[in-house]
C-alpha cells in the first residue's frame, strides 16, 4: 500500500512538472474543498439534525431497556437474600432459588437481547448516514462538474480529499480519456514471454 501511494505521488508530481505543450499552457486548474462544501451544504444540517433524533431516541430505549433489565436482576437478588433465612424450610428455600435463578435467566436474555438490539441499531444508523452524506457528495460533485464547465475549467482537484500520500483527488477533468489499457501495455512491456500454459490461463481469466 505505502508502495502504491508513493507512485501515485511521484505521477502526480510528474503531471504538476511536465513540460506544458502549446495547448495544454492555457489548461485552467482549479481547486475545491469538499469536505467544506459538505459541511456548508444546506442538506446536511437537516441531516446530520434528523440523525441525530434517530440516535437520541435509540438511546432513550436502550435506557429503558437497560432498567427493564436491573429491576428483574435485582427481583433475583432479592429471592436469593430471602432464600437465605434459616427460618425457612428447605421446601421453600429450594423454592426460591429457583425462583431466584429463573429471574436471573430472564435478566441474562433480556440483556443480551438488548445488546444485540443496539448493535442493529447502531449499525442501520451508520448505514443511513453512510447513504444520506453519500448521496451529498454525488449532488456535489456533479454541481463541481457544472460549474467547472461553465467556467471553462479543465482540471479540478479536491484539495481537502487527498489520499494517504497527500496527493490531491481529482474531481473533475475536462474531456478525460481513460489511460488504464495504454498503461497496462507500457508496464508489462518488459514482462517475460508467457509459455503457452500460461497462455491459455490468462485466455480462460479474461
Amino acid at each position: 500500500m505505502k508502495i502504491f501511494k508513493f507512485f501515485t505521488a511521484l505521477l502526480f508530481g510528474a503531471f504538476l512538472s511536465a513540460p506544458l505543450s502549446a495547448q495544454d499552457k492555457d489548461a485552467k486548474i482549479g481547486t475545491v474543498d469538499m469536505q467544506k462544501l459538505l459541511r456548508d451544504y444546506h442538506k446536511f444540517e437537516q441531516t446530520a439534525e434528523s440523525l441525530k433524533g434517530y440516535r437520541e431516541e435509540m438511546q432513550k430505549q436502550n435506557v429503558a431497556r437497560a432498567e427493564a433489565v436491573k429491576e428483574i436482576a435485582e427481583e433475583s437478588r432479592k429471592l436469593q437474600k430471602q432464600a437465605e433465612d434459616p427460618a425457612l424450610t428447605r421446601e421453600k428455600k429450594g423454592e426460591l432459588f429457583r425462583e431466584a435463578t429463573g429471574k436471573q435467566e430472564e435478566a441474562q436474555a433480556l440483556q443480551n437481547e438488548r445488546i444485540s438490539w443496539i448493535q442493529r441499531k447502531n449499525s442501520a444508523l451508520s448505514e443511513k448516514a453512510n447513504v444520506e452524506f453519500s448521496g451529498m457528495r454525488l449532488e456535489l460533485i456533479k454541481m463541481v462538474q457544472e460549474v467547472a464547465e461553465a467556467q471553462g475549467y479543465d482540471f479540478i482537484f479536491d484539495r481537502s480529499g487527498a489520499s494517504g500520500a497527500n496527493v490531491p483527488i481529482l474531481s473533475y477533468a475536462k474531456d478525460a480519456k481513460d489511460l488504464t489499457a495504454v498503461m497496462l501495455e507500457r508496464i508489462n512491456r518488459d514482462a517475460p514471454a508467457k509459455t503457452g500454459e500460461e497462455e491459455k490461463d490468462a485466455d480462460k481469466n479474461k
